[in-house]
């Protein structure tokens, strides 16, 4: 990468222990062959073990000011290294958001504000930035208690709450990280169930988009401080996972290019003062032909190493922004590549039998395929048994709960 002036030497400092931190913290190495600062509430098994991450952990580092004093303690231990701040999950993102003004001067920070990062998150308001924008999006109704209203499209509907985090803060029984919803009593009784457990956001019901997991698209890109989109690389899903809190994280996806949805993401993003990384799940509905947006995630997709693989490494889209200037010319991703975030066999038995997952078979035959977990020579054997044992415990899940994962 062309540079005007030498950059400085730097470290990564990414929020998150989970896979998503991880495939941000390979991209950081496999690119700058640097060692990422890995901060989380809890250690999780992706990120244990590897030759280029130190995990730190914290169970309050999202309570109160707790993460602005933590990165504030540390500022000094760095030495002549920038530190470079990546949150890599919703809560990590929302809260850096909230405390990034009060940061130490030295830090890099990949992020919005926290105003943008908090519209951008929710459902009920990033629906109206596509409205302002013309964005297809499922007709959607706003729930902000009990009460169902008549909703003017039918059964099936999709239910989901505008406000992630707190979901899992509030379980109930049978809950899931979304639902599709037969008929209005099963809707009325899953309402009730989810604000009887004290959940306080808004509860979002959608017509349901007909069509399986092949109908899926997944975007990442990154938006430059000075507004320019500077990456977007789309993804189609083959297959989702089934558990019943995991259901809409992707399997396994097929990088691929499409203008049209580009041209689409790049009107939405502009003007809209967001900054940093973002990750888009869309839907194809056949009933109009259109690409409908869900949501906007406010950081890196924990599927997201599927850009690096195709040859868009992400940290490299950090580091042209924060401490190169934005040198990179603007990236519209058209790769093909197979990314795996299950055994290949699970992808063989459960994806459907589609002229996409054909494709993906030639591509893994022909070593175009990749994981998140597995490679760059991070193999040390408490990591690879620890990742053998995630491997085969998605093989149990998927025997599990595969033919259930449309019930309520």
């Amino acid at each position: 990468m062309a540079q005007t002036t030498q950059r400085p030497a730097f470290v990564p400092v990414l929020l998150g222990t989970e896979i998503a931190g991880y495939g941000m913290a390979r991209a950081f190495y496999e690119e700058f062959g640097v060692t990422s600062e890995v901060w989380g509430t809890f250690p999780l098994t992706p990120t244990r073990a590897s030759k280029f991450i130190n995990v730190h952990v914290d169970e309050h580092l999202l309570e109160g000011d707790r993460l602005l004093d933590v990165l504030n303690g540390a500022a000094g231990s760095y030495g002549d290294a920038v530190p470079v701040v990546v949150p890599c999950g919703d809560d990590y993102a929302v809260e850096l958001s909230r405390v990034m003004d009060r940061l130490d001067p030295v830090y890099r920070v990949v992020c919005a504000s926290g105003g943008v990062v908090e519209a951008m998150n929710d459902k009920e308001r990033f629906y109206q930035r596509c409205e302002e924008r013309g964005v297809p999006y499922p007709q959607t109704v706003v729930l902000n208690d009990t009460e169902v209203p008549e909703l003017p499209f039918g059964f099936p509907v999709a239910l989901k709450p505008s406000d992630a985090p707190a979901w899992r803060e509030h379980p109930f029984e049978g809950q899931k990280k979304a639902f599709v919803l037969d008929n209005r009593e099963d809707l009325e009784e899953t309402v009730r169930r989810a604000y009887a457990a004290g959940y306080p956001g808004a509860l979002i019901v959608q017509d349901f988009i007909p069509g399986g997991d092949e109908n899926m698209r997944v975007l990442n890109g990154y938006v430059r401080g000075d507004g320019t989109v500077s990456l977007m690389s789309l993804g189609h899903p083959l297959l989702e996972d089934c558990a019943p809190m995991r259901i809409g994280n992707y399997a396994a996806i097929l990088s691929y290019g499409d203008d049209a949805v580009y041209d689409t993401v790049q009107s939405l993003m502009e003007g809209s003062g967001y900054r940093g990384f973002f990750n888009i799940d869309m839907k194809y509905d056949p009933r109009d032909d259109s690409f409908k947006l869900f949501e906007l995630n406010p950081r890196a997709g924990r599927s997201s190493f599927f850009t690096t693989l195709a040859g868009d490494n992400l940290a490299r889209y950090a580091v042209d922004d924060v401490l190169d200037g934005g040198l990179l010319e603007p990236t519209r991703g058209t790769e093909e590549v197979l990314w795996l975030g299950v055994p290949m066999t699970v992808v063989k038995r459960y994806a459907a039998d589609t002229p996409e997952k054909r494709r993906a078979l030639e591509l893994h035959k022909a070593g175009k395929s990749g994981t998140t977990l597995f490679g760059c020579g991070d193999n040390s054997p408490e990591r690879l048994w620890n990742m053998a044992k995630l491997w085969v415990h998605y093989v149990v899940d998927f025997n599990q709960y595969f033919g259930k994962k449309d019930l309520s």
